[in-house]
């Protein structure tokens, strides 16, 4: 069955909210079976909708879902996870089987009223407490995303939950650079998950991997996950994989992407017991350059770290992780460490070629070790560990100088690094304050 907008009579010029009829029209479809929604051109405010079993929307070219900027349009439905302390969605779905977003239309999240008026000290605008992500699915059988725009989002973009068969193609996320908290796509606890062909700029990670603290119904570790084809931007990480790591993460591939202007290209970033292993990066393209010191990372192509959150908890391990033809350039180190010997091991790196770049940003040769350094809260939030300056260093929690000033490659408690192929340009003649040795380990 497919319903359209074109007959039906509503506000398409997005000044007056129809969450209500388009609600009406995706109920109608559920009560048949399912079905498609048609969403043709026109602006079309709304709260949040709920999507059901064996439904398509799709919105053509020209069509805009604009998000409210009013909390109270988003209470017909909680998300069960949580995300920087909101349960809000625009777009949700729980438990349903067959749930396709498509189409060369847009949803824009009109992220405005969400954060300050004014960017802070480090260029950002603060946000408010409790803020929607724009798509959200828990539980999900058999999801497809593609084609379609997501922009502007004041929260994570979209956040996918203990889903299985997850397909992701042509998709493009473009959000504000001066927003905190709006990761591109972040998979959670999914299995069986292609993502190709698409395009992410955010101010915060890129393509996350993680699976986060959560009802025991909904948790579960993440396996056989390809990301192929994408250009990702990130103020903070382009590819990360953590940090909230409650189950394991095993068995996945990425390759032919293309990361720039990036504060941090890879992250590996293991803090609360679930294990890493069988992990491919290949023919990986970078540009990494020193982001806002609020955020976490110093321009980093590979950043692999495993760290104690929780004291009681041990993080879990980090093993068989290949890199092979990594090429680009960084202001920054690939640094590699384990607070517990041991416990990342079997890390190889197959065809390097690292151009190592002057910056005049004052935190070049900088380490950074976040999260959680903050210890007054070292199970906090992500500004507990942003904005948190230790007093004796000047600098956040968990930022240092590295010991012998900036090397290329630096690694501490790895066990079986292996370093194949590496082709490191540096500056000639070296600033005094790098570390004359290229490699430190």
């Amino acid at each position: 069955m497919k319903l359209s907008l074109d007959n039906v009579d509503l506000d398409r010029s997005g000044a007056s909210r129809v969450t209500a009829t388009l609600q009406g029209l995706i109920d109608t479809l559920a009560r048949a079976g399912g079905g498609t929604l048609v969403v043709t051109p026109g602006i079309y405010l709304t709260g949040t909708l709920v999507l059901p079993s064996h439904f398509t929307l799709h919105l053509e070219a020209g069509a805009r879902l604009l998000a409210s900027q009013h909390e109270a349009d988003y209470q017909t439905a909680e998300t069960q996870s949580m995300a920087e302390l909101s349960r809000m969605a625009l777009l949700y779905a729980r438990d349903a089987h067959a749930v396709t977003l498509s189409g060369a239309g847009c949803i824009d999240g009109n992220a405005t009223a969400w954060f300050a008026e004014q960017v802070d000290a480090q260029g950002y605008r603060q946000p408010k407490t409790h803020r929607p992500r724009l798509v959200v699915f828990e539980g999900c059988e058999q999801v497809r995303i593609s084609d379609i725009t997501l922009y502007d989002s004041p929260m994570w973009t979209a956040h996918l939950v203990s889903c299985n068969h997850v397909f992701i193609r042509n998709l493009t996320v473009d959000n504000d650079l001066t927003l905190s908290n709006t990761d591109a796509l972040d998979i959670d606890s999914c299995q069986h998950v292609h993502i190709s062909d698409s395009y992410f700029s955010a101010a915060d990670d890129g393509i996350c991997l993680k699976t986060t603290d959560k009802a025991p119904e909904l948790q579960q570790p993440i396996y056989n996950v390809t990301v192929s084809n994408c250009i990702i931007r990130s103020k903070s990480c382009a590819i990360k994989v953590g940090t909230e790591t409650f189950a394991d993460i095993r068995h996945v591939a990425v390759t032919n992407c293309t990361i720039f202007e990036s504060n941090r290209g890879i992250g590996l970033v293991s803090r609360d017991g679930g294990a890493f292993s069988q992990m491919v990066f290949s023919n990986i393209l970078f540009d990494c350059r020193h982001g806002d010191p609020c955020h976490w990372g110093k321009a980093d192509p590979v950043f692999i770290s495993l760290r104690h959150r929780a004291p009681d908890v041990r993080p879990g391990d980090i093993s068989q992780v290949t890199f092979s033809s990594l090429n680009g350039v960084g202001e920054g180190a690939i640094n590699l460490h384990s607070e517990i010997d041991g416990a990342v091991r079997d890390i190889t790196f197959n065809g390097l070629t690292f151009t190592q770049i002057h910056s005049p940003s004052g935190e070049q040769g900088c380490y950074d070790v976040r999260p959680p350094c903050n210890p007054e809260r070292p199970t906090g939030m992500g500004l507990d560990n942003a904005y948190r300056v230790d007093p004796q260093t000047g600098r956040a929690h968990g930022v240092g100088r590295y010991p012998h000033g900036l090397p290329a490659i630096f690694a501490c408690g790895i066990c079986g690094l292996h370093l194949n192929e590496l082709h490191i340009t540096r500056p000639s003649p070296l600033p005094a304050d790098w570390d004359v040795e290229s490699i430190r380990v």
